[in-house]
């Protein structure tokens, strides 16, 4: 008999997709009726091989797996989220708030849920990136932050100009007005993908992203933004590390992350754009 036609796995994955968390193979047997309640330790061994039931930590050390239908991920994302709804919040304290909906994971699991999970939520406007006005660190909020929260040194400095300069007859409009005004002089930056790409030109056969960010001087958020947009176009090529997990945190944060689990370490020319190479 195929799994797929086995009615104790339909009922139990049938279970798990009514649920709001995960179950224990012995709390999937009380949700089916009596008369066709089958032994925990057949539904057990049945979820064990079936790749739509996803295993959660155990409760306790001794408690029995868990399973459910929706992915530890996909519950954290949806988690962050929410915890974000009203109050913008650091990774650290998302990593506490995860606790609740991450049982069992350790802080460690936590940490390397959110640190992976901040970026692509980023990345797709899902969480806004509140910089810290001093040297601190970001908070994550669902809305992005408010200029006037940075202002406050730049306007002091502009009052102080302003008296200054005051005695010469320029005023603080005056002031304000020529910050709004673009010299004319002045180029415009170029996007960094461009940036990327220019640079790539120069370096036939690829570069470590590490080596690359530090050449460019950019911030890692927005670098591995703009190389996963040219790998997504296909005008760079990537290439995957074999078990990133294997590697410390400290040599992870050096390498690009898509945000779902996947961190790449080499970055080159796709042949289209390579062309141009003199």
């Amino acid at each position: 008999m195929r799994l797929e036609a086995d009615p104790t796995l339909a009922q139990s994955l049938e279970s798990l997709r009514r649920s709001e968390r995960p179950l224990t193979a012995r709390e999937i047997a009380r949700a089916i009726p009596r008369s066709s309640r089958p032994d925990p330790g057949a539904i057990e061994e049945l979820l064990r091989h079936d790749g739509r039931a996803v295993q959660w930590p155990p409760k306790t050390a001794s408690a029995p797996p868990r399973y459910w239908m929706r992915r530890p991920r996909e519950v954290a994302a949806a988690a962050l989220i929410e915890a974000v709804a009203n109050a913008a919040l650091s990774a650290s304290d998302l990593q506490k708030k995860l606790a609740r909906h991450a049982a069992r994971f350790s802080a460690a699991q936590r940490r390397e849920l959110v640190e992976s999970l901040l970026p692509a939520l980023a990345a797709e406007k899902k969480v806004f990136v509140h910089p810290a006005p001093g040297k601190g660190k970001p908070a994550y909020g669902s809305r992005p932050p408010e200029a006037a929260r940075y202002v406050g040194k730049l306007r002091k400095e502009l009052e102080a100009l302003a008296a200054s300069l005051a005695s010469a007859g320029i005023t603080r409009e005056q002031l304000l007005d020529a910050l709004r005004a673009s010299p004319a002089s002045a180029p415009a930056a170029a996007p960094l993908a461009a940036r990327v790409t220019e640079y790539l030109k120069s370096r036939p056969g690829g570069i470590g992203v590490g080596q690359l960010r530090d050449e460019l001087g950019v911030g890692k958020a927005e670098f591995d933004q703009a190389v996963l947009d040219l790998y997504r176009q296909q005008r760079v090529y990537l290439d995957r590390h074999d078990w990133p997990m294997g590697l410390s945190q400290e040599a992870r944060d050096q390498l690009v992350s898509d945000g779902a689990g996947n961190y790449y370490v080499v970055i080159g020319l796709q042949d289209a754009d390579a062309e141009s190479i003199p």
